[in-house]
């Protein structure tokens, strides 16, 4: 009788952590998913704000990145 009640015990304490650990996965994902529908509308929302500028390229962004590009060399073996 108590072996009965120690194996329930057991199974009951498995079945809340996989339900726990479900749990924990789905907030986790659907927090996720918040921040990044929230970054989404936020950087919208500051486009909708400053509509005057045009997105740059990369390059164009700062001297450094503009110096990192030019002083790469060409490998034309991947283009032959």
């Amino acid at each position: 009788m108590i072996a009965e009640a120690v194996d329930t015990l057991r199974l009951l304490i498995l079945a809340a952590g996989i339900w726990f650990i479900a749990g924990a996965v789905a907030v986790g994902l659907a927090l996720a998913a918040i921040l990044v529908a929230l970054y989404g509308a936020v950087r919208a929302a500051w486009r909708l704000i400053r509509p005057g500028r045009r997105p740059r390229p990369s390059w164009a962004r700062g001297r450094a990145a503009a110096r990192r590009y030019a002083r790469r060399e060409p490998d034309y073996e991947e283009a032959a």
